[in-house]
């Protein structure tokens, strides 16, 4: 792959760029830009469980979202332009560092790769401002070699880049690797220098100060033992969507798998020395890729100019050895490349502008500007503002930036690391899945008087069903995606009687429902977040023909979501369909042949649809994965009625539900 980058190859990197600013203007779905609105508008403790003055790892970052968010609804527009271009320039820098490395059309291919390996995690949020800050570190280091540069630039970026965000010591590590770098290409009397004009020395002296520079923040030696804690306290997890664990989404490991593969290459057919800086920064990338996907952004910046690399290297080997087998026939081999280069970036493109790459993975954002609001407590006013409203609250990780925000509410969790303790975070699951234990715990220390369940969570389903068979708590509030359950006391009577707020909620779900079913079947249709989180509650609470409804149209429009597929097929279950009930569980085992309460299922629908070879097959098949996950299976025998047993559970009392919800057919 020619290493010339003018002309018409600069047609590849135009492409490259494109498909990642394509993949960055995406509607704002991550829970997690609320806290940091939240932190930014009052610099304050938005959780009653947080101490006076807890170190925020992001608070410039934090202070510059909001006053770009601005006043009233804000504008979340400009936010994501401001990201893309970030991630333009961050790109942009890295594609100047791996200039001397490869050409266009190796540069091409890696912004291919590290498009898709970014597609799921990017959004709108401090890691932007990390890939920039460690390609700004790179493209000083390799392009400036004059001390006072290097120190004036650098320094003030470091001070920048500690108050932003909590990967800032990556800076030093950076500038370190470069001296170690120039140590070795000084070492044994090679008069080629590295950095020329720069003393091994010097390099030393900038790493130690740039460790200085990350005091210069508010909270001093605090804010690196936070970082720390972040790193390795536990946090609830999000990773891509609210709802990811209800699609089967393509996996990122075998596209990581396929980069380590490529880096292998590069380090056997480089024919220079291999580069210790960049090398090392692939090495740390793939070691964080591979250990958890929310890493891919930070693996995909560090490996960067190593992609290059070893995709030069890897071409020019094997360019070098067919020149020999096709003789003047080779001279084809490089627009070949590029015209391949083209298309797999074009494919890459239109799934992302047509929404279709969004609906496949499990995404909540669409193409475009925008925020997607209705994935929280968006309408909720009536209630959670009312003068009677409680003022603690138990909500789930999901809303807690949301709430604070919107709502100025002290939370009970959200999705920061390194806020919470284990045991905590234990109790607050265990809690939702049934466990009396967890849930007095909670209740004695805390005194909960209202709890907000964002649905979309696994076990918020489940937790609601076993909260209203309580009896204390009434659920006064549900519109798909939020529930709001407030106890039964006579101070709170005005909003569990609240009947407008509960048929607004209905009507949210409703329009929902009936816009999802005017453009069913189109990519443009998203994933409807009201519809998942509804399908999974009606099927709790035993109202089987409106989640059947629910999860038949969510099928219709992507009949790719194990999810609803066996959602509808326990939704058939619990209505006698039998026959029906083993043919969609039949296809919900294809499509996640690993999972045993699928395989439990479609047993107990083949059982009593009369066929007995597949129960069979369906019991031996659930009994082979139960060996391999004996925890689940006990949980679910524990959980589930004797075989005998008709498989309708008990629904609870329809005291501590609303009345008459009801989705149009």
């Amino acid at each position: 792959m020619s290493k010339k980058t003018f002309g018409a190859s600069a047609v590849y990197v135009i492409l490259g760029l494109l498909f990642i600013a394509i993949i960055g203007l995406r509607t704002i779905s991550t829970p997690e830009i609320w806290t940091h609105l939240a932190q930014g508008k009052t610099n304050a403790p938005i959780s009653y469980l947080e101490y006076d003055s807890p170190v925020n790892t992001t608070w410039l970052y934090d202070k510059l979202a909001y006053t770009f968010w601005g006043t009233g609804e804000g504008n979340p527009g400009l936010l994501i332009i401001l990201n893309v271009l970030g991630l333009l320039l961050a790109f942009g820098l890295l594609l100047q560092v791996s200039s001397k490395w490869g050409g266009a059309i190796s540069q091409g291919f890696a912004l291919l790769i590290c498009g898709h390996l970014i597609f799921q995690t990017v959004d709108v949020g401090p890691q932007v401002i990390m890939m920039l800050f460690i390609a700004l570190f790179l493209f000083v280091l390799s392009n400036f070699k004059s001390p006072a540069i290097l120190f004036g630039a650098l320094i003030p970026l470091q001070i920048l880049w500690t108050n932003m965000h909590g990967s800032f010591l990556f800076g030093p590590l950076i500038a370190g690797l470069s001296a170690v770098q120039a140590a070795v290409n000084n070492k044994g009397g090679n008069k080629r220098k590295a950095s020329p004009g720069v003393p091994t020395a010097m390099m030393g002296i900038l790493t130690g100060a740039l460790l200085l520079a990350t005091l210069a923040n508010p909270s001093l030696f605090e804010l690196h033992l936070q970082v720390l804690s972040n790193v390795f306290s536990p946090s609830p997890m999000y990773w891509s969507s609210l709802f990811i664990e209800y699609f089967q989404i393509p996996a990122l490991r075998p596209l990581i798998l396929f980069v380590l593969v490529l880096g292998a290459g590069g380090l056997i057919t480089l024919k220079r020395k291999l580069p210790v800086t960049l090398t090392t920064l692939a090495i740390i990338g793939a070691f964080l890729g591979w250990t958890a996907p929310q890493n891919s952004m930070l693996f995909a910046v560090l490996a960067f100019p190593f992609i290059v690399l070893s995709l030069t290297a890897i071409s020019e080997y094997a360019s070098s050895t067919l020149n020999t087998v096709l003789g003047k026939q080779a001279k084809l081999l490089t627009p070949a490349t590029g015209a391949v280069l083209v298309i797999l970036l074009l494919l890459s493109i239109f799934p992302v502008v047509s929404n279709c790459a969004y609906v496949k993975t499990g995404s909540a954002s669409v193409f475009g500007l925008g925020i997607q609001d209705e994935l929280y407590p968006s309408d909720c006013e009536a209630v959670i503002n009312h003068p009677a409203f409680p003022a603690k609250i138990i909500n789930l990780p999901a809303d807690g930036g949301y709430l604070a925000f919107k709502y100025g509410k002290k939370v009970f969790l959200d999705y920061r690391p390194g806020r919470y303790k284990r045991e905590l975070l234990t109790n607050v699951e265990n809690m939702m899945l049934g466990s009396q234990a967890a849930y007095d715990t909670i209740n004695d220390t805390y005194r909960p008087e209202a709890i907000i369940i964002n649905t979309l969570s696994p076990s918020a389903a489940q937790g609601i069903v076993i909260l209203l068979m309580k009896q204390i708590w009434k659920l006064c509030y549900f519109d798909g995606t939020t529930a709001i359950l407030i106890q039964d006391k006579p101070q709170f009577k005005a909003i569990i009687g609240n009947t407008e707020a509960q048929a607004a909620g209905l009507a949210k779900l409703e329009a929902a429902r009936a816009e999802y079913a005017a453009k069913v079947g189109k990519c443009n249709a998203g994933n409807p977040s009201e519809l998942i989180g509804s399908g999974k509650v009606f099927l709790a609470l035993n109202r089987a023909a409106e989640s059947e409804a629910i999860f038949s149209l969510l099928l219709q429009g992507n009949g790719k979501i194990p999810g609803a597929q066996i959602g509808l097929g326990n939704s058939q279950l619990l209505l006698k369909k039998f026959d029906e009930a083993s043919e969609t569980l039949k296809v919900a085992t294809e499509q996640v042949p690993n999972n045993f309460l699928v395989w439990a299922s479609y047993a107990t629908a083949c059982k009593y649809a009369g066929n007995e070879a597949e129960h069979q097959r369906a019991v031996e098949m659930a009994q082979k994965i139960a060996e391999r996950n004996k925890a689940e299976a006990e949980a679910h025998a524990a959980k589930t009625p004797e075989a005998e047993n008709t498989p309708i559970s008990p629904a609870p009392s329809k005291n501590n539900t609303l009345e008459e919800i009801v989705i149009p057919e």
